[in-house]
């Protein structure tokens, strides 16, 4: 069985940790409401949500990871972690789903060091890194694509299962 926890890095004050246990869930779910606040999703997302997510990786750390930021001991942000396998690219592909640094603590490399964390851990044995941008955030393009990131030439479509096969345009 393959070993999906990531390592836990430490840089000069900042600290990438897995999350294993409840006792920071309720910073993770405020941080995930204030990334919310800031980029909103077309769908209602709330606390349940929140809740939902943390419990599900804590409880199946094979379905993803959430990775506490800390600096010198606090909390300053997080990313969410959620595998697949490709075929495409004869691996598994990691998914940042999530990536959030609190305001007070954007523009000192953090994101950029969670980064080199990953390429040097490669968690979860994969074999690439994917991730979504908000098309405004610029700022955040220009971080993704200073990494090395680049949009794929198929682009991403998702539907839920209400909106399958529902719409008039399907008739």
């Amino acid at each position: 069985m393959p070993d999906y926890t990531m390592p836990t890095m430490t840089h000069p004050s900042l600290t990438f940790t897995a999350l294993t246990d409840i006792g920071h869930a309720a910073t993770v779910a405020s941080m995930m409401a204030s990334l919310y606040a800031e980029d909103p999703s077309p769908h209602p997302i709330g606390q349940a949500n929140f809740h939902r997510t943390i419990e599900t990786l804590l409880t199946s750390p094979a379905s993803g990871q959430i990775i506490l930021f800390t600096q010198s001991a606090a909390p300053v942000g997080y990313a969410i972690l959620i595998p697949y396998w490709s075929n495409e690219f004869g691996g598994r592909i990691l998914i940042v789903d999530e990536l959030f640094v609190l305001p007070d603590h954007r523009g000192q490399g953090i994101a950029k060091i969670f980064f080199a964390h990953l390429k040097s851990t490669r968690p979860m044995q994969s074999v690439a890194l994917a991730l979504e941008v908000t098309p405004t955030n610029t700022r955040a393009q220009k971080l993704y694509q200073s990494l090395g990131f680049h949009p794929r030439k198929n682009a991403a479509m998702i539907c839920t299962w209400n909106e399958l096969m529902t719409s008039s345009a399907r008739s």
